[in-house]
């Protein structure tokens, strides 16, 4: 290899800055200093009354969330639902959100069915939420999710990828929030399901956001 050609060394210096670029990207961290206080999200909202749940410390190891909220709540029709919001104050190595599509399978939950639908809410936009028809061959559930950053809702595993890498780039903060409800279906047809998620979400989901630093 001839150490002198002019094309070795251009390609030498990228390949380190490339390197360095990679570096920072995965461990520098810009952070948000407000961290959101799930406490203050209501347990009783309209027609609905929660139950505050909390995991095992070995399950936290693995969520690895900064802050979370993990809650039952039922209707005044006596209809169940589980909410679980989680933020993440940094995506940076060691601490990305785990996405249902890889986490599902293994806690032995086939997904039936996918795609992304438009929620009608009481604000002046829609919320596009991925939605799983999920089934561990006992129970059979609806799961909306999507996520939320400083860019806005995200429902793409990649797309919250690319954020990610836009904030670092521009030193902006790389926090993050996962929200989801789980609705077992039990007696409902799946537009009834949506129906009872469209309520909750209605009541809700302008709380969620007041919490929520961005």
């Amino acid at each position: 290899m001839d150490f002198k050609k002019k094309e070795f060394w251009i390609v030498l210096i990228l390949f380190v800055l490339t390197g360095i670029l990679i570096n920072i990207l995965r461990y520098s961290r810009v952070e948000s200093k407000i961290l959101p206080l799930f406490s203050s999200l209501p347990l009783q909202l309209g027609d609905w009354d929660g139950q505050e749940y909390f995991f095992s410390d070995e399950t936290n190891q693995v969520l690895k969330a900064d802050t979370y909220a993990f809650r039952k709540y039922t209707s005044c029709e006596g209809q169940e639902l589980w909410l679980f919001v989680a933020y993440f104050k940094s995506q940076k190595y060691g601490s990305q959100i785990h996405s249902p599509k890889n986490c599902l399978p293994g806690s032995g939950w086939k997904i039936m069915s996918r795609k992304k639908i438009l929620i009608k809410t009481d604000t002046s936009s829609d919320l596009k939420v991925n939605k799983l028809l999920i089934s561990d061959k006992l129970f059979r559930e609806v799961m909306y999710y999507w996520f939320q950053t400083r860019s806005g809702i995200i429902t793409s595993e990649l797309g919250l990828k690319l954020d990610l890498v836009l904030n670092s780039l521009k030193r902006a903060p790389t926090d993050a929030a996962f929200i989801r409800i789980n609705l077992p279906l039990n007696q409902l047809s799946e537009k009834e399901a949506q129906l009872v998620l469209e309520d909750f979400l209605k009541a809700f989901l302008p709380k969620i956001k007041e919490i929520l630093p961005f």
